[in-house]
């Protein structure tokens, strides 16, 4: 007989949401660097006895997309066996259920009575890891080796007691060693935490009513699932988009997919993107993953409750070869941060002509990745930020200026967090107005970041996006702006490309300034109200519309 009925299935939905959000909580307040502690670049999650996703925080999209492989790989390297009440395994290789190699994977199995009942994992982005570049990722990276230390599913905490081993090994593999070690013990603080409530919840209600829990909500999703999909007309719809280039070569790089929707269910197939490369672009299969998960969830129905079962109903197709599902040992830094933008735009193209009233235009499709490392007096250090732009107008109202979106969740760097932990002084943070694509409703500024560089002998790495390509507007919307990246020197201008690693001198100002989002539906059809406004607040230039609208 069941003992879930719908009253507790959503009373212990929102209790395990509840773990993986107070282990959030625990992992940034406990943790060194300000690329966690402020800019909440982590995310946590909770999977059952078979390594099922039953619930997660509404942290990083790219990170938690990932998380059921990281899951699948220590099944594989541990049995049941192998794993004892107080043991965490480490992992950061992307080809092993990683991500990219910043990203370190922490996942502590949770036994109750020497019963495996689940796991509970975070993941954070380490501001660096080794490699040939201060932050990890190299403007220019061909190989996987010159990105930093790859760690495969090994047991970072055995019965409780740290494997000094592998600290060390990371310890002496990274530029900002007390950091790393600092972020880690908050990673493993956040586990431990997950751990005690997942166990007082089983405790609570029951091993039986538990189980019987994770299969109802795993199958409730399922339904829900099914239920959007099928509300989607039937068809095959096609998106295609390109990114600027590798960094290695200056082409643009095709991403192709076709998306079948029949019945209850969706294919979704990659065949014709453009082969792998040696460059960091390429995305590891976890990741393309990610992308594709997040994008159905928008376009579907986001309140779904996140788990194993919204996925069911999806057939992925990623050939190996293709710069989204690459070879092993190929860079892959960029993938994570850069070609998961581009994925999840041209699959809203595909959903936008089967959608048209809920996909919004293009957004800043770049998460503007700046690093800076370098030596000051005794200490080391590695300052890394990623800079949100303009979000895409939406159907009933206009983008939002200056913000991360899709595949990141992630908040700024206070300025005064900045200048009193790293060498470094904001000359500018801004909006800039004109960086919108106009339309009935029009898209997002982007942002302009100049940073002066207060020492000799730093390194600066950006991989960015769309300093070619526009953000393309929707049904007659206009495409936002380009991005640009470019170094202030002695009063010169020097134009720096998307993706690029340089060494800096004292007083140079690096200056990024993020694409804008694209614009909805036509000019001539935006408020008059709205148009008044966005001038008198200075988004809009009055000669930008007037280019469009003539007078008005």
């Amino acid at each position: 007989m069941k003992k879930i009925n719908a009253a507790r299935l959503e009373v212990m939905k929102n209790l395990f949401i509840s773990i993986t959000e107070e282990m959030g909580v625990v992992l940034k307040k406990a943790s060194y660097s300000p690329n966690i502690k402020e800019r909440g670049d982590a995310s946590c999650a909770i999977f059952d006895w078979k390594g099922r996703l039953i619930a997660q925080a509404e942290h990083i999209p790219v990170h938690l997309g990932s998380m059921p492989l990281a899951i699948q790989a220590i099944k594989e390297y541990y049995s049941e066996e192998d794993l004892e009440e107080g043991d965490q395994i480490i992992l950061n290789d992307p080809y092993i259920g990683g991500s990219h190699l910043p990203d370190i994977t922490l996942i502590k199995p949770v036994i109750l009575k020497g019963e495996l009942v689940g796991y509970v994992v975070n993941k954070a982005h380490h501001a660096d890891i080794g490699g040939m570049s201060p932050g990890s990722m190299p403007g220019l990276s061909k190989e996987i080796f010159q990105e930093g230390l790859r760690i495969p599913p090994s047991k970072l905490i055995t019965r409780g007691r740290e494997n000094r081993e592998i600290f060390r090994i990371i310890e002496f593999n990274t530029r900002t060693p007390e950091e790393r070690l600092g972020d880690l013990r908050a990673q493993i603080a956040a586990n431990n935490l997950g751990e005690r409530r997942f166990i007082s919840l089983i405790k609570k209600y029951g091993i039986e009513i538990y189980k019987e829990f994770v299969d109802e909500i795993i199958a409730y999703s399922e339904r829900r699932m099914r239920k959007a999909i099928s509300k989607i007309p039937n068809g095959v719809y096609e998106g295609e988009d390109y990114m600027d280039d590798d960094g290695n070569e200056d082409k643009p790089i095709r991403i192709l997919c076709k998306v079948k929707v029949k019945e209850d269910t969706m294919e979704i197939d990659f065949t014709g993107t453009s082969p792998e490369r040696e460059a960091n672009i390429n995305a590891p299969y976890s990741v393309t993953l990610s992308s594709v998960y997040y994008a159905v969830r928008c376009v579907t129905d986001p309140n779904i409750p996140p788990n194993h079962g919204c996925y069911l109903p999806l057939s992925i197709k990623i050939p190996k070869g293709t710069f989204l599902n690459p070879s092993k040992n190929l860079a892959v830094s960029a993938g994570n941060v850069e070609t998961a933008q581009r994925i999840v735009d041209t699959l809203f193209i595909a959903f936008s002509k089967a959608l048209p009233d809920k996909v919004p235009a293009q957004s800043c499709g770049s998460m503007n990745n700046i690093l800076i490392g370098g030596r000051y007096g005794e200490k080391t250090f590695t300052y890394y930020e990623t800079i949100g732009g303009g979000q895409g107008a939406r159907p009933k109202m206009d983008g939002q200026d200056g913000i991360h979106d899709h595949m990141t969740n992630t908040a700024n760097t206070p300025i005064e967090v900045i200048e009193t932990t790293y060498p470094l002084l904001i000359e500018r943070y801004e909006l800039i107005p004109d960086t919108c694509g106009l339309g009935k409703n029009r898209g997002g500024l982007g942002i302009r970041r100049a940073i002066k560089v207060l020492i000799n002998g730093a390194t600066l790495s950006i991989q960015s996006e769309r300093r070619k390509f526009k953000p393309i507007g929707f049904y007659g919307g206009k495409d936002g702006a380009r991005g640009r990246n470019y170094l202030i020197r002695d009063g010169e201008i020097i134009e720096l490309p998307s993706k690029v690693t340089i060494n800096l001198r004292k007083g140079d100002v690096v200056v990024i300034e993020t694409p804008g989002g694209g614009g909805y539906g036509f000019v001539s059809e935006r408020d008059k109200s709205m148009i008044k406004k966005d001038i008198v607040e200075g988004k809009v230039s009055k000669k930008k519309y007037e280019e469009v609208l003539g007078s008005f």
